[in-house]
């Protein structure tokens, strides 16, 4: 049985991941400011913005510790909440890497994770885990939080996953991109619409288990290795729904509704391959856009 250790259990990713853990027949505990009897996990308190609130202690007996902890980025950008977004990773990142370096057991695995805005808005050129970093926001981001996890201790396998888009009906972006259908309208900046490379939510949370299964180390791009265009992601969904996309807004509107923050989510495009997840032999359960969208219009409720 393997024991896992979840920052961010209660979010999007984390429930998914839990549930997935648990069904496999392995053990989950959750890493909470609070108790909450609701939940169906064991529970540790930890505050993720304060040095030493988890003691390595603590944390000994468990074979994966994972950090999926961090503020959203589907809020409206402002500098106060800029600093939240670094904050709530880099911070709670640190404050897990010192609990596993003080531990005198340590567990085998640390899943720390990252995005693909790590690589920058690349538009149209294709990009995979051996490319170089991008220099604006989320770029910086992402490096200051991988950095901090690759502070832990040499004798834990460190595996970072740098999320995509991720499409599933309780949470992610897939929510926000039904609402603009619903209503008819899509995003394009210029003429032209960027690059989505998304992922669905069983693609994602399994991948974490096919890693660290087959005993890899390092980043690895959690993505299908079918992107498209934001234009293209909207006219599906849409007929999906049985709507039709007729307004395209530009990007002044989406910066008073998104702040800085639609410059990524909206407009930037990342073009990027699982290179990494292909290459050990990863098979998608839902590859394409349809399959996952099939899937998820048919689970809704």
């Amino acid at each position: 049985m393997v024991k896992t250790l979840i920052a961010g259990g209660s979010g999007f990713i984390g429930r998914h991941l839990s549930k997935k853990v648990k069904d496999s027949g392995n053990e989950v505990t959750l890493l909470t400011r609070k108790q909450d009897p609701s939940i169906p996990f064991n529970q540790v308190t930890w505050n993720p913005a304060i040095e030493g609130s988890l003691s390595g202690k603590e944390i000994e007996g468990f074979d994966m510790i994972v950090n999926l902890s961090g503020a959203g980025i589907e809020k409206k950008w402002n500098d106060s909440y800029k600093s939240e977004i670094v904050e709530s990773r880099v911070r709670s990142t640190s404050v897990l890497v010192n609990a596993i370096n003080s531990a005198s057991s340590k567990p085998k695995y640390f899943v720390s994770a990252s995005a693909i805005g790590y690589y920058g808005n690349v538009e149209d050129r294709t990009v995979d885990e051996d490319s170089s970093p991008g220099n604006d926001f989320l770029s910086n981001l992402c490096k200051s939080w991988e950095e901090e996890a690759k502070k832990v201790d040499k004798s834990v396998k460190l595996l970072i996953p740098r999320f995509g888009v991720i499409l599933g009906n309780d949470g992610g972006a897939l929510p926000q991109l039904l609402r603009g259908a619903r209503s008819g309208v899509s995003f394009n900046m210029k003429g032209r619409a960027g690059w989505k490379s998304w992922v669905h939510v069983e693609d994602a949370v399994s991948s974490i288990i096919f890693m660290t299964q087959v005993g890899y180390e390092g980043a690895y791009n959690v993505v299908s290795p079918n992107p498209l265009r934001m234009d293209g992601l909207m006219n599906i969904i849409a007929n999906e729904m049985g709507k039709k996309i007729r307004i395209r807004l530009g990007p002044s509107i989406a910066r008073i509704m998104l702040g800085e923050g639609a410059d990524y989510s909206v407009f930037g495009g990342q073009k990027v391959m699982p290179k990494r997840l292909l290459s050990n032999g990863y098979s998608f359960k839902y590859p394409d856009i349809q399959s996952a969208l099939n899937d998820l219009f048919g689970t809704r409720e």
